[in-house]
């Protein structure tokens, strides 16, 4: 069973990138960003780039701006502490 709680995503079209923005539900005070078919130094494929999952705090989340894309019922739910 998983615990993720997805807060934004978007599939890949026309072959850019496709990113997944979500909460582990039990887990207080990080998201995750998982990035799919991108580019990167380090462990990439040889076709269609790789797959990325960066675990970021709160805060950071919101200095990067990705709680934009969130609605905010579900962000404020994410932001919690008391999970």
């Amino acid at each position: 069973m998983s615990t993720k709680a997805t807060l934004a995503h978007h599939e890949s079209k026309a072959g850019e990138p496709s990113w997944h923005f979500y909460e582990e539900v039990f887990e207080a005070g990080v998201v995750y960003l998982e990035l799919q078919g991108v580019s990167v130094e380090l462990r990439t494929r040889e076709e269609e780039g790789a797959d990325v999952v960066v675990r970021l705090p709160i805060e950071t989340a919101k200095q990067l701006g990705l709680h934009t894309n969130v609605p905010n019922d579900r962000w404020k739910q994410a932001c919690d502490t008391n999970k």
